[in-house]
């Protein structure tokens, strides 16, 4: 790995030996705090108008996350960080066509590439404006623990917890989630899936976190007294466009979540 010259003083560009490079910078103190704010609010908008299943499908995740971040003792600053990353995690599909997003049939090699871009295309949309470890989920929430994910195969263990724990949220929202291809599965073979999947695919300490978030309910969302407030202010709430006047492409069984 290594750093070209700096664009400005206190700057880096790192050079991962792949197709690109990426900023690791924090967003300039002063600036950081409300430019996040408005650049996620107007991000989530924008989402919300081309597909309000996927943007609901950011709020459950963050719902989730947040839960799950505060069993683990995650402190309020780690909390709205979780919030916002779940928010963001596939703002990237805003630069995948609506051909490939709303097929109803499986993708093809070559559109099962294109959606593959997303991590990174996301991350070119939020990581000068966002903390790092929310950029950081944005691009890595498709790792996994066995290195077997993309877009890089980085062992997922050597992530922020934050990315560790969007990677579970995701998950279990997308499986318990109502698709246009797809219905829920119930809250109970979620948790078996994602207990399966403890090690390879996601961090088995915060996979063993998720059951005690959901046990005896039935319902997959997270209840609204123990929902942690968006750190994000005037977003639409989840429902606010109907879901169904655009399908969105959120699975964790044969299609991208």
């Amino acid at each position: 790995m290594r750093c070209s010259p700096p664009r400005r003083p206190g700057t880096c560009r790192v050079d991962i030996g792949r197709r690109d490079t990426y900023d690791l910078r924090e967003p300039e103190r002063s600036r950081e705090h409300d430019t996040s704010e408005v650049v996620t609010a107007r991000l989530i908008a924008a989402l919300r108008l081309r597909d309000p299943g996927l943007a609901d499908h950011g709020h459950r995740t963050a719902e989730v996350a947040c839960a799950v971040g505060a069993a683990l003792g995650c402190d309020e600053t780690a909390l709205d960080r979780l919030y916002t990353a779940s928010l963001l995690h596939d703002i990237g599909k805003l630069g995948v066509s609506e051909a490939i997003l709303w097929k109803p049939a499986g993708l093809t090699t070559g559109e099962w590439t294109v959606v593959r871009t997303h991590p990174e295309e996301g991350h070119r949309l939020v990581a000068d404006v966002v903390p790092r470890d929310v950029a950081s989920a944005v691009l890595y929430h498709h790792e996994r623990m066995d290195g077997e994910g993309y877009p890089f195969g980085i062992p997922a263990h050597s992530l922020p917890l934050v990315v560790r724990i969007v990677q579970v949220a995701d998950a279990f929202d997308a499986m318990t989630s109502d698709r246009p291809y797809q219905g829920p599965i119930p809250i109970t073979a979620a948790l078996e899936e994602i207990a399966r999947c403890a090690g390879t695919q996601f961090d088995p300490d915060v996979a063993a976190v998720l059951p005690g978030v959901f046990e005896n309910r039935t319902d997959a969302r997270i209840p609204e007294e123990l929902r942690h407030a968006s750190p994000i202010p005037g977003l639409d709430p989840p429902g606010s466009v109907p879901a169904a006047a655009q399908p969105s492409l959120i699975s964790l069984r044969g299609r991208p979540v």
